[in-house]
């Protein structure tokens, strides 16, 4: 049977809202319940929305990570930086590293293969910001631990696209024996992140000289979403990275623009609840349960590495770099969460490796269904893990500045 794609999303908006609402009485965040909804409406279940709609509405996850990146970027101002800079990159070179460095040499270990170590390892240092801010929003989070945890799950996606350019490079050469390519290992992934900045930049610049004559929430949410529509359409058709570039447009306007970024935040954040219902949704019904014994061991030697290596590099980094208290004891298990850079970089991988005959699509279909099903179980683990973090640090329930 058949159903109109409006009718379909309105029930996703409207049974996620009541799974949100029913979780968050149960002292679970919202955000789970959105994706438990979004299985049971998937395929795995219902099968109201099966994987070929699921691609028809890709532009919705992006337009909602647009505003993820718009939302954390508009947050952190100049002042952040100055304060907290030399614990933000610590922390953020040693979790990803950390998480790497474990997983490769455990599935390395386990396998025997460093081609699948490398991938792997590159997979697992990216994080979902999209989990971790939602429940740094619905529990009006504020303090110490709050802003490191949202410039790292900012920046999170430039050091993985980073540590991605040289795996997949070195992977495919030892899988095939094969030259190295500069390009390919170094030109490529700093190319991206760099034009993702310049984007993102230019954008807010634009932004921030419009919002500062307007006077009108109507008019200034119009051009906000304008904005961040074309630079998400920019992103996309010169394949950079959407969270990157909305998040250097929101640093910019909230740096240029005070006042009018204050505003912007403000107007925006009044539009995006019911987008991040149905985006949470629409990524629980892509997660299959059906996959989750394909895991296997290697999927558990992923899930523990991941997860250890995320707070034993956080841990390091904040004490290295002289990190408040609640930053080095908390921070690591606020980076459990696994959602789109790393399911997107595992279809990269399958990309990538088909075309090296039959053999390479059977690592590339691999690599997928391990990391999806590990995302399914660190979806549901991750943000009750930022809600325990943010109330035993003190920081949950504060009033916004």
């Amino acid at each position: 049977m058949s159903f109109d794609l409006l009718l379909l999303l309105g029930i996703a908006v409207a049974v996620g809202f009541g799974g949100g609402k029913l979780f968050q009485k149960l002292h679970v965040p919202q955000v789970v319940g959105y994706i438990v909804v979004g299985v049971f409406l998937g395929s795995s279940v219902l099968k109201l929305f099966g994987p070929q709609l699921l691609d028809q509405l890709t532009d919705i996850n992006a337009f909602a990570l647009g505003l993820i990146g718009f939302m954390i970027g508009s947050e952190l101002r100049l002042s952040i930086f100055r304060r907290l800079g030399k614990t933000i990159f610590s922390i953020l070179l040693f979790e990803a590293l950390g998480a790497f460095l474990l997983v490769a040499l455990g599935v390395f270990a386990l396998t025997g293969k460093l081609y699948l170590g490398l991938l792997f390892g590159a997979l697992a240092s990216a994080t979902a910001p999209a989990a971790t801010v939602q429940v740094l929003w619905e529990y009006k989070a504020r303090g110490r631990l709050t802003s490191t945890l949202l410039a790292i799950v900012g920046l999170d996606d430039a050091m993985a696209l980073i540590l991605y350019g040289f795996a997949i490079s070195i992977s495919k050469t030892l899988f095939a024996n094969a030259g190295l390519s500069v390009f390919s290992i170094v030109v490529k992934p700093v190319e991206e992140i760099l034009l993702s900045l310049a984007v993102g930049a230019i954008m807010g610049l634009g932004l921030s000289s419009l919002t500062r004559r307007m006077r009108n929430k109507g008019e200034t949410l119009i051009l906000s979403l304008a904005a961040i529509l074309l630079c998400c359409g920019l992103a996309k058709s010169w394949g950079l990275s959407l969270i990157l570039s909305n998040m250097a447009m929101g640093i910019t306007l909230a740096n240029m623009a005070p006042f009018g970024g204050r505003r912007t935040y403000s107007v925006v954040q009044s539009f995006v609840p019911p987008v991040y219902v149905l985006f949470f949704v629409l990524v629980g019904a892509r997660l299959q349960v059906g996959l989750l014994p394909q895991m296997g061991v290697l999927g558990l030697i992923y899930l523990v590495a991941r997860s250890g290596g995320k707070m034993l590099g956080a841990r390091l980094g904040a004490q290295i770099s002289g990190a408040a208290r609640v930053v080095k004891r908390y921070l690591g298990i606020c980076l459990i969460s696994q959602a789109g850079v790393a399911v997107g970089l595992a279809i990269d991988v399958h990309r990538e490796f088909f075309q090296l005959g039959e053999a390479g699509a059977q690592v590339g279909i691999m690599v997928i269904n391990i990391i999806t099903a590990t995302t399914f179980m660190l979806e549901l683990i991750g943000p009750p893990c930022v809600r325990w973090a943010i109330v035993k640090a003190g920081e949950a329930g504060k009033p916004k500045l």
